[in-house]
């Protein structure tokens, strides 16, 4: 009973798992070219920075992926369908959490380096881009989580 109702509500999130995949493949992409594009006495913190908001566009990433593969599932037997999509709505919410932290820390990490002294500064306008895409990729993975833990039953 619970996977006939599980599998049609999943297949309406095509456009959200084509969101996530886009955002985070796009935010990847724009973070590598401001990693390369950087000036060479940028402080070397920037780059960490970089890395941990990279991690939430991984999270949003493997989000989707996962959305993805529950989208294309076939029904097999109840207690199976049972754990897998367990599963999903474990997995998303982990990816949800993780893009959190990743981006949290990485606004962090550039906030404290833009405040601080001895280096060379970055530039307000990849500072923004940054810490927008980090906003932009956490909000995605919520609206992921929220969406896929209300289409999949905790049973």
């Amino acid at each position: 009973m619970a996977r006939d109702a599980v599998i049609p509500a999943l297949r309406k999130t095509g456009p959200l798992v084509a969101l996530d995949l886009v955002t985070s493949l796009a935010a990847l992409a724009v973070l590598v070219a401001l990693g390369v594009s950087a000036p060479s006495g940028v402080h070397p913190l920037f780059y960490f920075g970089l890395i941990f908001v990279g991690g939430a566009a991984f999270g949003l990433l493997i989000s989707g992926v996962i959305v993805s593969s529950a989208r294309g599932r076939q029904p097999t037997s109840p207690q199976a369908d049972t754990q897998f999509f367990a599963g999903v709505r474990r997995g998303v919410l982990a990816m949800w959490l993780c893009a959190l932290v990743s981006g949290g820390f990485g606004v962090l990490i550039l906030l404290a380096i833009a405040g601080g002294r001895g280096s060379t500064p970055v530039g307000a306008g990849p500072m923004a881009t940054v810490l927008t895409l980090a906003v932009l990729l956490v909000a995605c993975a919520v609206v992921t989580s929220v969406v896929v833990r209300r289409a999949v039953p905790k049973r």
